[in-house]
This record gives C-alpha cells, structure tokens and sequence, in this order.
C-alpha cells in the first residue's frame, strides 16, 4: 500500500506547522488514515503536542538536513512506521532535492507540495531574498497567502508568485483563515474602457491575468508596448510580441509574449521597441486551450524603456 507524500515549504513562521494541524484535524481528509509519518526540517512557534499527536495518530521524525531524506531513508521510516501518508514539513531556506522531486519510491509517491506565505513579509522578500523564494514557489501545486489584508495590493502579491509559478493555485488568507477579497482588486487598469491603455509598468499584470482568463479580453481594443521577440518562419505580416520577467534574477527571465498580426515586419528587427493597438482575439491552440492573438490597426516603433524587465507591482 502506497503513503501519499504532502510536502510543506515556506519561510520559518510562515504558517506550514499550522496548516499542517489544520490539514489533519479535518475529518474528511484523514478518515481513511490509520498511520500518519510527519518529517520535520525545522520547528516554528506552533508545536506538536504529544497529545496532539497521539490523538490524530501521528509520529513525528525530526531531522537537521534535507539532504538526509534519500531513498534509502525513506525506506527505513516506512519500515519503522507503515504510514499511510506522509508530511513533510520542509525548511524554507533549502531547495527541494531531486530526491523528493523525480525519486521517491512508488511506495512514497509525491501528491502535493504546498507553500505558504505571509504577506505581511512577502515585499520584503521579493526584494531582498528573491532566490530563497524562488526555490519554496518553483514546484508548489498550492500556495496560501495568509495574513492578507483587504488593503494589501493582490497585484503585486498574484504577479510576482505567478512570474515564478504560471501553474500554481494561489489561495488567500486573513488571520484566521478567512478568505479575503482585496479592495483594489488585481487590476491597476479598467478593462471596459473603449481602448486599454498597458502602460509599462502593467505589462505583467495585464500579461497574467490574460494568460489565465482569455475569456475576459476576446474582442478588447488595447495598446501593448514591447520587443520584437521572435519571428515565426513563413509568416510575413506576424511576429512575437513580448517582455521579459525576472524569475530569480536578471539572467534568469522568462519571456512574456503574445503574438501580433496584420503587421508589414520588414522594416522591424530582432530587438526592436514597438507599441502596437488592435484587437485581441481568442484562438484555439493545439494542445486543446486557447489563447490571444492581437490583430493590429496600427504599429510604431516605441523608446525602449529605462527599465525592460516586467515586474508585478
């Protein structure tokens, strides 16, 4: 019998040890779990307690290095305990090894990794320890932002996790677990108006959340400002569209980029600032989604900004 593995990432504090307390008193989820192995890499401020343990049928195993969870420990701790899951709650200010990643045993296969944040430190560490939570958001199925408050900036928080995770499912969080809903919602730009403006700054913000609702823009008019990324061979009126975000650092982007047509390209070249206006259209793409095309009225050469990266604030 195979033991799920939940794995528990985020800063010291952050709130891993109490989602994991909440996960495991919630009847619905552990009502088919007799045996429950929790790892710890670290321990914050809310404990374990025996009788906590005891009473949800859980043993824990503390450990000072991740790197000690190879495969060959995993299967002495299903040895010792027959779990019938597993939680690991990880130490923020490490990787996630590939051990844990591609290598567990088929008895110990990786579900879920989850990863919370504490808003209330979260600009702070996008600025001064962006690699650290780079490495916690990278893999995370889940992110909890909790302590959010309805004046906190939802676009700054949304944008910089997803630059770093397009796939993940954010979540968020007020002190006691309620859901909050940001009084200035994700967009710094009305999305009714008769031609959207994206001005620098918003390129990312409009980028993302156009990437997860396409819905929402098929038929808009809009003004975008960016490079000529890419060329698409055979194609003589189209071209990719893009900026580039920083994932971790400078030389780690990834390109945000949307493809533009109905455009004489001859006189344009690789790296070139241009803002064009059109209309964007819902297409089909070949692995069954849909994305956006801009079909342009208009395009012109645009002054490369001072700043060419995106950013989500």
């Amino acid at each position: 019998m195979s033991a799920p593995v939940y794995l528990f990432s985020g800063f010291l504090d952050s709130g891993k040890s109490t989602l994991i307390k909440e996960t495991l008193e919630d009847e619905s989820f552990t009502s088919d779990l007799e045996r429950i192995l929790l790892i710890c890499f670290e321990e914050g401020e809310v404990a374990f307690e025996k009788e906590w343990l005891e009473e949800h049928s859980v043993f824990i195993e503390y450990m000072d290095d991740v790197n000690l969870l190879t495969v060959e420990k995993m299967r002495e701790l299903d040895t010792i305990y027959h779990p019938s899951a597993v939680f690991i709650e990880w130490n923020g200010t490490q990787p996630i090894t590939t051990e844990i990643l591609t290598e567990t045993p088929d008895f110990w296969p990786l579900v879920q990794i989850l990863t919370t944040v504490d808003a209330t430190t979260f600009s702070i560490y996008i600025n001064a320890m962006r690699q650290l939570l780079y490495e916690q958001l990278r893999w995370s199925d889940t992110v909890i932002v909790n302590r959010c408050k309805p004046t906190d900036s939802g676009s700054m928080l949304r944008g910089n996790i997803k630059a770093i995770n397009r796939r993940c499912q954010i979540y968020y969080e007020g002190d006691f677990g309620e859901p909050v809903k940001f009084i200035g919602g994700f967009l710094p730009f009305d999305i009714n108006s008769p031609v959207i403006d994206i001005k620098d700054d918003d390129y990312g913000l409009w980028y993302m959340d156009a990437l997860d609702d396409p819905d929402k823009y098929d038929g808009k008019k809009i003004i975008l400002r960016g490079m000529f990324a890419e060329k698409i061979p055979d194609y003589h009126q189209t071209f990719i569209l893009g900026r580039r975000a920083m994932v971790c650092c400078a030389q780690d982007t990834s390109l945000c980029s949307i493809t533009v047509t109905n455009v004489r390209i001859n006189e344009m070249k690789l790296g070139d600032w241009i803002e064009v206006e059109g209309t964007l259209k819902k297409v089909p793409v070949e692995n069954g989604g849909e994305t956006l095309v801009l079909f342009a009225d208009r395009a012109s050469f645009y002054k490369k900004p001072l700043d060419e990266f995106v950013y989500f604030s």
